[in-house]
């Protein structure tokens, strides 16, 4: 299982008015100052890490892929060194984004490739496709926490989240909205996003079709966010009640399945800690984010996930730690293969009346 993973657009879908991506001056990205870059399609590639650490960073050689991975159409072998070589700073005229120049170390000097940009930013934080944008800043050896890393944001438009108000769509949630979870009763929402992504690739969400998990409709994530399985089977098999299992390690072509399709509207939300919520009857995660300071890479200073969405002061204890353990790949595999032995897998169960309480 990796680490964590990184979203990365391949330079064949980056336009750079007059140089390449390329880690020339030592990879120090200088040579990017001043030229603009547009993103030409939002084809990003989830590139799996093994890490001793957190931080994504320049100049770590524990930074590993996790598998043989294609990047930019290229596959690279399992076990090969990748590095985050330079930050750039870039602007539209009103908003900027960090990005990170991503480097596979095959070539000499190390630095001498990029083979795509990362985006700082948190679920939903990549910048527009088809804008030019300005580099207003570049720096070296950029170190962020991964988790700092922008990434595709998880309830599909249209879901029903139970609040204390009923059920609400998911992207009529705002901050002060109150949602209803599985421990502490009504919890209030701190932050909420929503991003619009080609819903392919790794950006297709994951369809939970009803009756799962006490689904009363369908219900559609992001591949990567965490749906809760409780019961007799993850007893017996781990010797715990209750675990999160990432949507896509539960695909199989049948209850749960891929839905690759054009556009898809992803939406997510922060609460002061990560919490079980209830998305049309199932037990799913409210975002999980780590609040672990990391420098900002053209100014020197720390800064916090918190302080970087301007969220309210949240516990740092409350924030880091997951509202329940989350199965391996290996071991979702594991659990998903008794589960469908399982005559109750495609039943309604205690959530649904959770939903309609």
């Amino acid at each position: 299982m990796p680490d964590y993973s990184v979203f990365v657009l391949g330079k064949s879908d980056i336009t750079v008015s007059n140089v390449d991506l390329d880690g020339v001056n030592q990879g120090s990205g200088v040579h990017m100052f001043g030229q603009t870059v547009t993103l030409n399609a939002p084809n990003w590639d989830e590139i799996q890490i093994t890490d001793d650490d957190a931080n994504f960073q320049d100049s770590d050689g524990s930074q590993r892929l996790n598998g043989a991975q294609a990047i930019d159409g290229t596959t690279y072998a399992s076990n090969t060194v990748v590095e985050a070589e330079y930050a750039i700073t870039l602007s539209d005229g009103t908003n900027t984004w960090t990005a990170i120049a991503f480097n596979v170390n095959n070539s000499s000097p190390v630095y001498g490739t990029i083979e795509g940009l990362a985006f700082i930013g948190g679920p939903g934080g990549f910048p527009p496709v088809g804008v030019e944008l300005t580099v207003t800043a570049t720096s070296e050896g950029p170190s962020f926490a991964a988790a700092a890393y922008a990434t595709p944001v998880c309830y599909v438009h249209g879901t029903m989240i139970q609040t204390d108000r009923g059920l609400r769509v998911v992207e009529a949630l705002r901050p002060g909205d109150r949602v209803k979870t599985a421990d502490h009763g009504f919890q209030t929402v701190r932050w909420t996003g929503g991003r619009e992504v080609l819903g392919v690739g790794r950006f297709a969400p994951v369809e939970i079709a009803a009756g799962v998990l006490g689904a009363v409709r369908p219900l559609r994530v992001s591949q990567q966010h965490r749906v809760l399985v409780t019961g007799y089977v993850p007893e017996l098999l781990f010797g715990l009640s209750e675990v999160f299992v990432p949507a896509i390690h539960m695909v199989d072509g049948g209850a749960v399945r891929l839905m690759a399709g054009a556009e898809v509207s992803y939406h997510h939300l922060i609460l002061d800690q990560h919490e079980v919520i209830f998305a049309e009857g199932v037990a799913s995660e409210s975002m999980f984010y780590d609040v672990t300071a990391a420098p900002l890479p053209d100014m020197g200073e720390t800064i916090s996930m918190a302080e970087f969405f301007d969220l309210p002061p949240l516990d740092r204890k409350a924030a880091r730690k997951l509202a329940r353990p989350c199965l391996r790949r290996h071991e979702a595999a594991l659990l998903m293969d008794a589960l469908r032995e399982d005559p109750d897998w495609a039943r309604p169960n205690e959530a649904v009346g959770l939903l309609r309480a």
